[in-house]
């Protein structure tokens, strides 16, 4: 089951391994990110931030989904840096009910729609059609964050 899916750049860092892992209690997080899953050092950075009382997965879409099937039963934190591989995740049969997007920094070519979230028009588009197919957008910075649609500001 997953607890939360979480759209951040930084991947693994002190507001997710504390704040929102308190705030969504977790068996284990999966950290999807191609470049992450193929290189030894970023992966060994990711598991030393997780939480120690959680176990810490670096996988490609492919490999996150048969993890997602594997541990059903368990409580699974998801976090990516786009919300493209959600969409990719989708398409492989794992349904998502809501995508927390919070952390697309500022880029050049980016329009602001939140303090921490910035999408080009590709990003916008996936959003789009992530809502579309009936996932809701939170665009909750911190867990103790009023509640946004993030819909609203696309």
């Amino acid at each position: 089951m997953i607890t939360l899916a979480r759209v951040d750049e930084r991947l693994i860092h002190g507001q997710v391994a504390y704040a929102w892992t308190k705030a969504y209690p977790s068996d284990a997080i999966i950290v999807v990110d191609e470049e992450a899953a193929k290189d030894k050092l970023q992966r060994s950075l990711l598991e030393m931030a997780c939480p120690r009382n959680m176990k810490c997965f670096i996988a490609d879409v492919t490999k996150s989904v048969e993890l997602l099937k594997k541990y059903a039963n368990k409580k699974i934190f998801l976090v990516t840096k786009h919300p493209k591989t959600y969409f990719e995740i989708m398409c492989q049969g794992i349904e998502m009910k809501a995508i927390n997007v919070g952390g697309i920094y500022f880029k050049e070519g980016r329009e602001q729609l939140t303090n921490t979230v910035f999408v080009d028009h590709e990003t916008r588009s996936v959003l789009k059609e992530l809502h579309e197919r009936g996932v809701y957008l939170d665009g909750r910075t911190t867990p103790s964050d009023a509640e946004l649609d993030l819909f609203t500001k696309l």
